[in-house]
Order: C-alpha cells, then sequence, then structure tokens
C-alpha cells in the first residue's frame, strides 16, 4: 500500500454516532457521509467489511476508511454476528438479549476497521470479550452498548464516560491499528 496519511482518508458512514467515536479514537473531524452503501448479507465479516470498503472507493474515488461491527452470541452460535444492526431494529436490546435469557450470555464483539486506496485492502480488527446485561443499563452510547459488559468490567458500555470507552471498546481496539499502521508508512 503507498504511504498513507490520517488526512488522505475518506472516513465513509452514515452513522453520527458511530462518526463521533471515530473522530473522537482518531483525533479526526470528519463529517458524516451521505453516501448510501449497499450491505452485503453475510455472517463473515471479512467480506462485509471488503465489499464496504470497495463500494465505498466506488463512490468517492479516494482512499477510504470504513468500519463494521460482529456482536457473536456464543449460546446463539454466533448470531446476530454482522446482522446486529437487524436485530436491534427489529427486537431492539432488550428483544434481542431476551433471545438468551436464564441461559450463558457469553459474547464477542468484533470491529472490523478496512483501509482501501483502490488498489490495496488492509483489515484491522478489534475485538472485546463480556457478557450481556439482561436488562439496558446506561445512558452514553448506541447500539448494543446499553447490553453489552466489557469482561473485566461490571458496567455497560453504556454506563461508561465516553473517555473510557473509546480507551477499551472493539472500535477503539481496531482504530489504533489503523493508527500504527499509519504511523509505520511515515517513517
Amino acid at each position: 500500500m503507498s504511504k498513507l496519511k490520517l488526512s488522505d482518508l475518506t472516513v465513509v458512514t452514515s452513522s453520527v454516532y458511530k462518526l463521533s467515536e471515530i473522530n473522537e479514537i482518531l483525533g479526526t473531524n470528519h463529517k458524516v457521509s451521505k453516501l448510501d452503501i449497499p450491505e452485503i448479507q453475510s455472517l463473515d465479516l471479512d467480506e462485509v467489511i471488503e465489499n464496504k470498503a470497495k463500494s465505498a472507493y466506488e463512490k468517492v474515488k479516494k482512499p477510504v476508511l470504513v468500519e463494521d461491527v460482529s456482536f457473536e452470541i456464543k449460546i446463539l452460535k454466533g448470531l446476530p454476528g454482522t446482522f446486529i444492526k437487524f436485530f436491534l431494529k427489529t427486537l431492539g436490546t432488550e428483544g434481542t438479549v431476551a433471545l438468551v435469557k436464564g441461559k450463558n450470555t457469553t459474547t464477542k464483539v468484533t470491529a472490523a476497521a478496512a483501509i482501501y486506496n483502490g488498489k490495496n485492502l488492509k483489515i484491522f480488527k478489534g475485538i472485546v470479550h463480556g457478557t450481556l446485561s439482561p436488562k439496558d443499563h446506561g445512558k452514553f452510547g448506541f447500539g448494543f452498548d446499553k447490553v453489552f459488559i466489557p469482561r473485566g468490567y461490571k458496567q455497560t458500555l453504556a454506563q461508561m464516560p465516553p473517555s473510557l470507552k473509546n480507551k477499551i471498546s472493539h472500535r477503539a481496539k481496531a482504530l489504533k491499528k489503523v493508527l500504527a499502521f499509519l504511523d509505520s508508512q511515515s517513517q
């Protein structure tokens, strides 16, 4: 991949919440993208993120940074996975958690951030293991943040101040790898 700087990248997302976290973690001031990037239906996070990166590049014709998440509940054999947005839209957080009520709520959250410059694709992942809260807790965050308790913590992501969440989250772990890669390119 030719040498890229953070300022060369266009962050493509339609989520103001996700963009806010990305900007906080990266120390940037990207704007929300109004692009409609179709998302393929696959449980394979690598396939989803690769398709998203290439589709975004085709729209903007410059290097892009895209991100996606897989929310895997062990007892559900990895579901909802990359379909988390649809589960939340249909069932909500408490409805999703109700599917595993009284059962093992071990969960793995993986964020995949991808950089694509039209030729080369780099994917960076951040993984956080944890459990599910039986009820919504917290006022911060979005998506599944109100029900996901990272391992080693007693609070959901939504109960944590954003400054803490943005240091320990799946997204933070993936984006820190992006920064490390870009830093290594500049040396």
